[in-house]
């Protein structure tokens, strides 16, 4: 009777390990199609966006260009991202992520010469090379969010003390911040802190540390927000200084009419919005494409989709972008590895971080940092990061599937 109890409950065991694995292998491939399934609207949405655009402004965008950056950066997250383990990353290549990022931002950027490093908006972030423009410090995000996790990762594993892991985790944030503020490219150094502070507040961390710290950061601003509003007449300063006078007056005093190309952007933003209301103009019908609103192609990209689609096509993309951000924190939660935890938790915040940027400035809640939307924007280097990112994340769901 022994013997038969024992093989009775082998064999339970092996129902419920059988039943698991399918429960397993179901939410793997839920989660794989669910992403693939949003990335292709996506992308779809902003292919029409962009026709839209590209119909009366064929002088600045390529739609033939834009498609191939889109079907490269699709491919290159196929071949590399998703198909080799993260965890290679953290074996193999962490040292060298680290010596090409800092190469990257020091010499290429730092010492080259006007004709491949232009001034572009006052910012010397970008690379042209045969016509292609590329922007490092785009592409090295997702190499900032892998040196971060293996940092987090292993003061985790090692029971580092706090102070130890936000000491290392911040040199590596430092590391990255001088190089791209010698690009005098402030939005995406602020974009780098929002990842990070992201990625910290995801840790096991004392959180009273992690609020105390942004807390005191987030009062300083709005303290010098407040100065540079009371004090806005008498300061005159750097374009970022402008900048930030011009996104508080609108905010406060609705003078974003006055003679500046920002708060003139701004101000034909949120008049694409109104006219857009709830339904759109329907598509094809935008008219802030006709030259009135300068960057509708890159920056204020999302402009024209609520003028055109209105807040239903506006909430739409919303829905998108959430319900890929909360499969990624879904898959970061199942990871068992702390590496890939963190991975997943990075690359998710790095996107969803960088939508809502975006939409926040368009709407004149943010100051204009110059921060592309995702994939929507025109151009390859923040598209490539991306979905390469995503291919990263198909590959730690394929992972955890693969272990059982």
């Amino acid at each position: 009777m022994k013997i038969e109890n024992k093989s009775i409950y082998h064999q339970h065991n092996e129902i419920d390990e059988n039943i698991q694995k399918d429960i397993e292998e179901k939410k793997y491939r839920r989660r794989k199609r669910s992403i693939m399934i949003i990335l292709g609207a996506i992308m779809i949405l902003s292919l029409f966006n962009m026709f839209s655009i590209g119909y009366y402004k064929e002088d600045q965008i390529s739609l033939r260009k834009y498609a191939m950056l889109m079907g490269g950066a699709i491919a290159s997250s196929w071949v590399i991202p998703y198909h080799l383990s993260y965890k290679e990353y953290r074996k193999k290549y962490m040292k060298i992520l680290l010596i090409v990022g800092c190469l990257a931002l020091l010499l290429l950027v730092m010492f080259g010469p006007p004709s491949i490093v232009p001034n572009i908006k006052g910012a010397k972030g970008w690379l042209k090379i045969k016509g292609f423009t590329l922007q490092p410090s785009e592409i090295l995000k997702i190499p900032f969010i892998i040196l971060l996790a293996n940092v987090l990762a292993k003061g985790e594993e090692k029971k580092l003390p706090i102070n130890k892991i936000i000491c290392n985790s911040l040199i590596i944030f430092i590391g990255f911040a001088i190089f791209i503020c010698h690009q005098n490219d402030l939005g995406t150094v602020i974009h780098y802190g929002t990842i990070y502070i992201f990625m910290l507040f995801l840790t096991k961390l004392d959180k009273k540390i992690i609020i105390g710290v942004t807390g005191a950061g987030v009062i300083s601003s709005f303290l010098g927000g407040y100065f540079v509003l009371k004090n806005s007449e008498k300061i005159s300063g750097s374009y970022k200084i402008e900048r930030i006078k011009i996104f508080l007056e609108g905010l406060f005093r609705d003078s974003y009419t006055k003679n500046s190309k920002v708060g003139y952007q701004v101000n034909q933003s949120l008049l694409a919005y109104g006219n857009g209301g709830f339904f759109g103009r329907s598509y094809g019908s935008g008219v802030q494409k006709y030259n009135y609103l300068p960057e509708i192609h890159s920056d204020f990209i999302m402009a024209l989709f609520g003028e055109e689609l209105g807040f239903i096509g506006v909430f739409i993309v919303i829905i998108l972008f959430f319900t890929l951000y909360n499969i990624i924190i879904e898959i970061a939660i199942s990871c068992k590895d702390s590496f890939g935890r963190y991975l997943a938790l990075g690359i998710g915040g790095y996107i969803i971080s960088q939508f809502l940027i975006n939409i926040f400035v368009t709407l004149g809640l943010l100051p204009v940092f110059g921060i592309p939307m995702p994939v929507f924007s025109y151009g390859g280097s923040s598209m490539i990061a991306i979905i390469s990112g995503i291919g990263i994340i198909l590959n730690i769901n394929k992972s955890m599937f693969d272990k059982k």
